[in-house]
């Protein structure tokens, strides 16, 4: 009557709307139903920690007993700065301090004995003692001896590893991965000791102090975590303006003595937001982390930080090829090295941090002399056939790789490795070909710079770039970390490892 003309919606778009409200109406409902569960399941946690301790301080069995020491320690919040502070009970009153007898019912057990100054670490094996969660695969292959594989096959990630390193003593390997997971490693044999579970995202990189008392972890969730090492009990943590990619202990340097009082490391962390990348200086009392320095003026995020000489000064790498040398105490900026012409993928330093070997996506490999007092130049290149991601130093010294022909080390001193994208490795029947780690002993021209020579691959088992390497302080192994979640040892033999030619005189 008033002009207008009506449709009848379809049965088909009206069912189809129905559906909609039901599917939004049910999801609303999941997320209520979950926000609920957790709160339960939080409150039925605590009352069994709570019934669990007064049964133990009247004496008696509770049945928790059995469980996983991971299971007795509360929910920590991700994004506390530190650990929680326990209040004792006031004296004079009967109250039962749960907190206390909680803590000591859920100490984690101990992995190894500290040692004692000059004392080499004792490790503690149990049989049948897993660390729980960590993987149901065994974590150790044994292979066949031989210049390609040598050494166990480490199995504890079950997505790539991103980081490894050895302890000063060389009885230890840590390793850190995308599953959120640091594992400690015993070598040479390659039993797997236990983890560290405390972040939410993945794990970039990780430092033990000298003596291995302390290990410290940063990663994707943007938190720096200290831990009792021998225990892997939680101490401190610490939230950062966005992604920390590398930390190192000051006192990790071999040759450089650990206070028994404090300790300081580095952290560098990506933009995030507003907050511009930076270099952070902490002190780690062995309760809380206090911020010592930032170092905020960065051309770019660094890739990688390290310690430089005598722990006077702090080194990162960028995406520009240059390593920039920083005061640890002030933050100024000292010097650049222009390495490579694309960015720095990693770098590495000898003992005494006279020495720094370099790689990058450009497919070289390069050793360079930044000793006290003298101009900085390069030593020793190499050209490879593939990106590399990672390098490792061995034990060489300045005054070794300065020398006449004659008196250079015989032995492997420097490894590299990496391989195409793992985007590209499915377009390439060869790509496996590339994962190994590449050998390289010190050219003999007389002249230098002089070519590092090529010495074989090991380590050819990887199905996946590696992205970490690592050396053994005297020299003996190299373990190599891949985006395949493997760690792959090689033990040299005597005829490669020659610790007698470190040292050799002129005949």
């Amino acid at each position: 009557m008033l002009g207008f003309d009506f449709q009848k919606p379809e049965v088909t778009t009206v069912i189809r709307w129905l559906l909609r409200v039901v599917l939004v109406l049910f999801l609303a409902w999941l997320v209520r139903q979950r926000s609920e569960q957790e709160a339960e399941e939080e409150e039925e946690e605590n009352e069994s920690e709570l019934s669990d301790a007064r049964a133990r301080s009247n004496g008696l069995r509770s049945r928790g007993n059995s469980r996983p020491v991971s299971r007795l320690q509360p929910r920590r919040d991700p994004y506390a700065t530190a650990p929680r502070q326990r209040k004792g009970v006031a004296s004079g009153t009967d109250a039962a301090d749960f907190d206390s007898i909680i803590e000591k019912v859920s100490k984690p057990k101990e992995m190894w004995q500290p040692r004692k100054s000059g004392e080499p670490l004792e490790l503690r094996r149990s049989q049948g003692d897993a660390d729980p969660g960590v993987t149901e695969r065994p974590a150790v292959t044994v292979n066949k001896p031989g210049h390609d594989a040598q050494g166990p096959t480490l199995r504890g990630h079950e997505r790539p590893v991103t980081f490894i390193t050895f302890n000063h003593e060389n009885n230890l390997l840590f390793s850190c991965g995308k599953d959120k997971l640091v594992c400690v490693w015993s070598f040479p044999d390659g039993e797997l000791l236990g983890s560290y579970r405390g972040h939410n995202g993945a794990v970039w990189s990780c430092s033990a102090t000298f003596d291995s008392r302390w290990l410290v972890t940063c990663g994707a969730d943007r938190l720096v975590i200290v831990w009792e090492a021998h225990t892997s009990r939680e101490l401190a943590r610490v939230e950062l303006p966005g992604v920390v990619r590398c930390v190192e202990w000051a006192g990790a340097a071999p040759g450089v003595n650990a206070s028994d009082v404090s300790e300081r490391f580095v952290t560098a962390h990506n933009r995030f937001g507003a907050h511009p990348p930076a270099l952070t200086v902490w002190r780690f009392d062995g309760k809380s982390i206090q911020e010592l320095r930032v170092i905020s003026k960065l051309p770019s995020a660094a890739l990688q930080v390290r310690w430089g000489r005598a722990n006077y000064f702090i080194a990162s790498a960028h995406d520009s090829g240059e390593l920039i040398f920083w005061r640890a105490d002030t933050g100024a900026e000292v010097k650049r090295l222009k390495a490579h012409d694309a960015g720095i993928s990693k770098f590495d330093f000898n003992d005494d941090r006279e020495l720094v070997a370099t790689v990058s996506h450009d497919m070289s490999v390069c050793i360079w002399d930044i000793g006290k007092g003298t101009e900085w130049r390069m030593l020793y290149k190499a050209q490879t056939d593939r990106p590399l991601n990672a390098v490792a130093l061995g034990p060489l010294s300045q005054k070794q790789a300065l020398g006449a022909p004659a008196e250079r080390p015989g032995c492997i001193c420097v490894v590299a490795a990496g391989g195409q994208d793992v985007r590209d490795v499915a377009r390439s029947s060869s790509a496996t070909e590339q994962f190994g780690t590449l050998l390289f002993r010190l050219g003999a021209a007389e002249k230098l710079p002089s070519d590092l020579k090529a010495d074989g691959v090991t380590n050819k088992g990887h199905f996946g770039p590696v992205h970490t390497l690592a050396f053994a302080g005297d020299g003996s192994a190299i373990a190599s970390g891949s985006e395949d979640g493997f760690v792959r040892v090689h033990i040299f033999d005597k005829e490669e490892w020659q610790p007698e030619k470190r040292h050799r005189a002129v005949v």
